[in-house]
């Protein structure tokens, strides 16, 4: 890579050369820990943009709980400065791995694209001294994001996703944009489930 290639495109071509090594050992599968070993341990902001390019995928039901709860994971030791350690009920559910890699393949071309847009400016809001307050809001999205009604997570996800890709590229302008879009999506995810519960219990007196 020169020098003057963006962070972000580095970022996902590591994701990339990470799937390539699980997918030449033969393995059709890769759990999630096999995952987080393939991108380091200490990898938290890079693992944060995959798994929410992951959850961007139809999956079966209960996966997009599952990188909820991994996101929440992956934040938290972010946020205490530890290596990821995933609880087995997490790390041991399996991913596909050929179409995982032939997705990756698609955001680094897509990267390249969002890059000439995207560059390295306010970079106070990206540095160090924000990991701690973007870890802690990436727990609470995490946390949001487990409420199994379909479709109602795709807001707040894409939001965490242009977050994410921002704190990598260290824009933060872009970084500002992600939060934005992450707090009107948890906006109408608190008002579709309110109106939700609000409409049950007017089902419930009619009833009785």
């Amino acid at each position: 890579m020169s020098r003057g290639t963006p962070p972000i495109v580095r970022y996902t071509n590591r994701i990339v050369l990470g799937l390539r090594t699980v997918a030449a050992s033969g393995d059709e599968k890769l759990t999630f820990r096999r995952l987080i070993e393939a991108m380091g341990p200490g990898a938290h902001r890079l693992l944060i943009l995959m798994l929410t390019l992951l959850n961007m995928i139809p999956g079966p039901p209960g996966f997009g709980g599952t990188i909820a709860w991994t996101t929440f994971a992956v934040a938290l030791a972010m946020v205490l400065g530890k290596p990821i350690r995933l609880p087995g009920i997490i790390g041991n559910r399996k991913l596909p791995v050929t179409p995982l890699l032939k997705a990756s393949e698609q955001v680094v071309r897509v990267t390249g694209i969002i890059a000439r847009f995207s560059r390295p400016r306010m970079r106070w809001l990206t540095g160090a001294a924000a990991t701690v307050p973007y870890g802690i809001f990436t727990m609470v999205l995490s946390v949001a994001m487990t409420v199994p009604i379909p479709f109602i997570n795709a807001v707040p996800n894409a939001g965490l996703c242009v977050l994410a890709f921002s704190m990598l590229n260290r824009d933060g302008v872009g970084a500002v944009i992600g939060t934005v879009i992450c707090l009107v999506g948890l906006g109408i995810e608190i008002a579709l489930i309110f109106g939700a519960v609000n409409l049950g219990m007017h089902a419930v007196e009619a009833v009785f």
